[in-house]
C-alpha cells in the first residue's frame, strides 16, 4: 500500500505512515544515533513496532506523518495533543541520520506547525530538544519558537544525565516570525 500525501512542501511531503514503513520505523528506533535523542531506551523488534503502528500511529489521538523526500521516507513527525481544553500540542520529530543536514527536519517542523495552527486550531505548540542535539535546538530557534525553560537532567544519555530545552510558539506569534 502506498502512502498518501497529506501536506506538500518544497523539499519534503508529509504523508500517511503505512504498514510498509514499519521496518523503517523499527530500524531507526533501534539506531543509536536516533535513539539517543528520544525517550525510547529498550530494543524494539518488528512485532513490537507493528503493535506501536497499530495502537499509536493508526489511532485517532494524534497526528503521525512520514517525512518523505524524493519518494523515500526519511523520518517521522508527530503532533501530540497535550491539553485539549486549552489547545496545546507538542511536536515530535526524528530524521534518519543518513538524511541529516538536508533541511528536511526544518521544513517538516514548519509544515506541521502551520497545520497545527491553521487546521487544528491549536493555541500553543511546543517542542523539546535535548542537550547536545544541536540540529533540533536550531530548528526551533529558526522557526521563531521561544526557549521557555530547561528541564534539568531530563534524559540519561551516554552515562550521564542531560537537560532538555523546552521551546514553544503561540498562534499569535506564528505569522510574525
Amino acid at each position: 500500500m502506498s502512502r498518501a500525501t497529506f501536506i506538500e512542501g518544497d523539499k519534503v511531503n508529509l504523508e500517511t505512515i503505512e504498514e510498509q514503513d514499519v521496518e523503517f520505523l523499527r530500524n531507526n528506533i533501534n539506531n543509536p544515533d536516533v535513539r539517543k535523542y528520544l525517550t525510547a531506551r529498550r530494543p524494539v523488534n518488528l512485532q513490537q513496532e507493528r503493535g506501536f503502528f497499530e495502537e499509536v500511529i493508526s489511532s485517532d489521538e494524534d497526528v503521525n506523518l512520514a517525512i518523505v523526500a524524493d519518494n523515500e521516507i526519511v523520518g517521522i513527525v508527530s503532533l501530540e495533543e497535550d491539553e485539549k481544553e486549552i489547545r496545546v500540542a507538542e511536536i515530535g520529530i526524528w530524521i534518519d541520520p543518513e538524511h541529516h543536514r538536508n533541511g528536511y527536519g526544518s521544513e517538516a517542523a514548519e509544515l506541521i506547525t502551520e497545520y497545527g495552527f491553521n487546521e487544528l486550531n491549536y493555541h500553543r505548540i511546543l517542542a523539546r530538544a535535548y542537550e547536545g542535539n544541536e540540529g533540533s535546538n536550531k530548528i526551533w530557534k529558526r522557526l521563531g519558537f521561544t526557549h521557555e525553560g530547561t528541564l534539568r537532567e531530563q534524559i540519561f544519555q551516554d552515562g550521564e544525565f542531560k537537560d532538555a530545552n523546552i521551546y514553544a510558539i503561540l498562534e499569535s506569534e506564528w505569522g510574525n516570525q
